[in-house]
């Protein structure tokens, strides 16, 4: 009895997979020709990813309640996409000037802090700085030395989907009225920038080795198509047919062998 209540307790719980989009916004891989695990979701292979870039769809990694990939993908479309955006600007309505128009501005100074859903909807340091800039109009600043504190607005860039941006522009006249994401003149030091290219080059390494993969199958010219598949087995660890396994060990020695050998 006790050897099957630890068998039990050695059973791992059951993950189930995260999937952050509904049912019905995950595009139909079945009329593609790929085998579907559920709606939206495929075996990540070679084969699935190159007809899903070639109909011009895009895919996410899955991951199980654990936190572990599962080997599946969930394809991506643009309406997809498009339909998160939606979405999302549904749950801002209430900051926004006109809630019929999903391009409309959002609330600013004293309207923006007299409606209660912008605790949760509006990021602590717009509150911040609308805050501050209502003492100012009421008290100015005492000397020419401080710029006035500046109004956040909304972001004006518009996107290819034709919907406006939904992130905050600090105000400032030399910002143009954009965010942080899409102004592209914010000075930064060069640690931070450094810091930065690093972690793209990360995050850039699984589209790098997607587009190796395009070049290898649909490239035109036989050399591009080479060097691509060259550069994939390269990466791959696989030169001329054998696999390299390369390991490194280290030993440590006692200080106290160290003494006796240099008595010696």
């Amino acid at each position: 009895m006790s050897a099957e209540l630890a068998r039990q307790d050695e059973e791992p719980t059951p993950d189930f997979l995260i999937l952050e989009e509904g049912v019905n916004l995950r595009p139909d891989l079945s009329s593609l020709g790929i085998i579907e695990t559920e709606r939206g979701v495929c075996e990540d292979t070679f084969e699935n990813r190159s007809i899903l870039r070639s109909n011009q769809l895009g895919w996410d990694t899955v991951y199980a309640s654990n936190g572990v990939p599962t080997g599946l993908i969930m394809a991506r479309s643009k309406d997809m996409a498009k339909q998160r955006r939606l979405l999302s600007l549904a749950e801002k309505k209430p900051i926004m000037v006109d809630p019929g128009n999903i391009n409309s501005d959002y609330l600013s100074g004293l309207d923006l802090i007299a409606e209660p859903a912008s605790d949760n909807l509006v990021p602590t340091w717009v509150l911040g700085a609308t805050k501050m800039w209502i003492a100012e109009q009421d008290n100015p600043i005492a000397t020419e030395k401080r710029k006035p504190t500046a109004l956040p607005t909304r972001c004006t860039y518009m996107k290819d989907d034709g919907i406006r941006c939904m992130l905050w522009s600090s105000g400032r006249p030399k910002d143009a009225g954009m965010c942080r994401v899409h102004l592209r003149h914010v000075a930064k030091r060069p640690s931070d920038e450094i810091e930065r290219a690093r972690k793209k080059l990360v995050q850039s390494a699984p589209y790098a080795v997607d587009t190796l993969e395009e070049l290898m199958q649909y490239a035109t010219s036989e050399p591009v198509r080479l060097k691509a598949s060259t550069e994939i087995l390269d990466r791959a660890g696989v030169r001329g047919g054998i696999e390299l396994d390369a390991t490194v060990t280290t030993g440590e020695r006692p200080a106290t062998d160290n003494h006796c050998r240099r008595d010696r």
